[in-house]
């Protein structure tokens, strides 16, 4: 996994849940961060479509079970 995703993405985890303590891998899940509801999780997405300038579809965000699975789709998606 690239690094620099994951601490790109860190960071807007940290913003958007509003928690600077909010350390991420690939594992992490919803269950992990307490703010990481259903609302959330759609701020978070649209963050990170803003940051990438990328739009997800239906059936990968379907698939979003981990902060990996968002990585998978960031590598399909940007070249960095």
């Amino acid at each position: 996994m690239n690094q620099n995703f994951i601490l790109e993405l860190n960071n807007i985890f940290r913003n958007v849940f509003d928690d600077k303590s909010i350390e991420i891998t690939p594992e992490t899940s919803a269950k992990e961060i307490e703010a990481w509801n259903s609302m959330n999780h759609i701020l978070l997405i649209n963050e990170i479509e803003k940051y990438y300038n990328i739009e997800f579809e239906l059936d990968e965000l379907i698939s979003i079970n981990t902060v990996g699975d968002i990585l998978q789709i960031l590598q399909s998606k940007v070249n960095k």
